[in-house]
């Protein structure tokens, strides 16, 4: 009987499933059962009663979650007194981050961050923002980054970085060699876009409709589910499309993708660090966020686009 044995078991119980704790430890179902069978084996008692439907925690099982709440508190407190006293920062980190800052921003930021702290274990979490959220609620993930705001009392939610977002053409456009189109003209084109729900998708309509653009003149003639698949269309000379900068540094620079301004549309939007203000912050958290706040002062010209 270990300690991860009782984190699965406190996984188990506050998702109330074996498969959504195998998902947020990233670790297989077949794994879950076996510590959970394992602690079952100790203690003598069942800790779930289990049907084809659902599970239920058992009364042995409240009782030890009283326990391992406790336990898995004390230390991660003994974590943080330790490290204050010894100056070292150590230990596991989980972010969340939605698909863009995912994608293509944290992962630079948290490379940089562990040859800072080469004893940091990180683990990076890509998924939509309702799932990032859900998860920081639900005390899965130390932090999530995301593209728009959110609003939730439980959440301390601070902006951290400003993203800007940029109309693109394959080199072979008539409109590529432009500097500036107008609204007019965009709305014009074939446009290949992100999947509805997109944080990137949301704020392109949003500006749109704060322009007076009926949403539904738009000529969508493809809806992708990932950006790779959006650029990949636009190079193919498929159609145009809005991506964040960060997305297409690379066809940037090698000219397969061509930037073009709408005119009087602004596109700039802010990426956000959202945090439970209840949850214990052990000091490898505290030190990643102070770091995100003070990267782009020491790292501005390798992590800026």
């Amino acid at each position: 009987m270990g300690l991860y044995q009782f984190q699965v078991f406190k996984m188990v119980a506050d998702k109330n499933s074996f498969s959504g704790a195998a998902q947020a430890l990233f670790i297989s179902q077949p794994a879950v059962s076996m510590h959970i069978r394992s602690l079952e084996d100790h203690f003598k008692t069942k800790l779930f009663e289990r049907t084809s439907q659902q599970i239920t925690i058992t009364h042995s099982g409240l009782i030890l979650y009283g326990y391992v709440d406790k336990i898995l508190t004390l230390i991660d407190q003994a974590e943080k007194d330790i490290a204050n006293f010894t100056g070292h920062i150590q230990g596991p980190l989980s972010v969340g981050a939605s698909f863009t800052v995912g994608e293509y921003v944290i992962p630079k930021i948290l490379g940089i961050f562990n040859k800072e702290h080469p004893q940091v274990k990180a683990r990076l979490l890509v998924t939509n923002t309702e799932h990032i959220v859900t998860m920081v609620l639900k005390h899965e993930l130390d932090l999530g980054l995301v593209e728009h705001g959110v609003d939730a009392q439980e959440l301390i939610v601070t902006p951290f970085m400003q993203d800007e977002l940029i109309v693109v053409f394959s080199p072979g456009h008539p409109l590529a060699n432009r500097k500036i189109i107008s609204i007019e003209e965009l709305i014009g084109l074939p446009l290949v876009l992100r999947e509805l729900g997109s944080g990137t998708r949301k704020i392109a309509e949003e500006r749109l409709e704060e322009m007076g653009v009926n949403l539904t003149a738009l000529n969508v003639v493809m809806e992708l589910g990932s950006t790779e698949a959006v650029k990949e269309a636009v190079e193919a000379g498929f159609g145009t499309t809005v991506l964040s900068k960060w997305a297409v540094q690379k066809e940037l620079r090698l000219g397969t993708l061509v930037p073009v301004k709408v005119k009087d549309m602004p596109l700039h939007r802010e990426f956000y660090l959202i945090h439970h203000k209840d949850k214990f912050k052990p000091p490898v958290v505290e030190e990643f966020i102070d770091f995100l706040f003070d990267y782009r002062r020491k790292y501005s010209d390798t992590l800026m686009p």
